[in-house]
């Protein structure tokens, strides 16, 4: 009886053994697949660490260009309201300039129309020897304005 206790006991701490061994390395592969989840979870981690700061800085890049954006649509604003009122300027000069040539064009028309009736009033009577120059220099005088425009 003794020998069957015995071989008993031996069997028994052989499938103690076999059962602790398995579930040492069932803890052990669980160790390692725990160790593998905490490692994987600290690189997202990291990962998501780095991406926070990639967004904030590019979140920043974004309103500095809104910013700049901002400014630059204010200025060409402000250069079509420049362009619009020189525009305008322009305008009222070319309708001044328009003006100022009828104006002297009329005067011009009525400059002539005066040598014209001085020239008719001159002729019908005779001509004196001093009054001649003063004709013929008056003559010149009108070409010379015809000429200017």
């Amino acid at each position: 009886m003794k020998d069957i206790i015995l071989v008993i006991t031996i069997l028994l701490a052989v499938g103690l053994s076999v059962m602790l061994v398995r579930f040492a390395q069932k803890a052990d592969k669980a160790g390692k697949n725990l160790e593998e989840e905490r490692y994987s979870r600290m690189v997202a981690e990291e990962t998501l660490q780095k991406n926070d700061a990639k967004l904030t800085t590019l979140q920043e890049s974004l309103k500095e260009d809104q910013d700049k954006m901002s400014k630059i649509e204010d200025i060409l604003d402000q250069e079509k309201n420049i362009n619009s009122d020189l525009k305008r300027q322009y305008d009222d000069l070319t309708a001044a300039k328009t003006n100022l040539e009828n104006k002297l064009q009329a005067v011009l028309q009525e400059k002539a129309a005066a040598v014209a009736a001085l020239q008719a009033q001159v002729r019908p009577s005779p001509p004196a020897a001093g009054a001649q120059p003063a004709i013929q220099a008056a003559q010149p005088v009108t070409q010379s304005a015809g000429a200017g425009h």
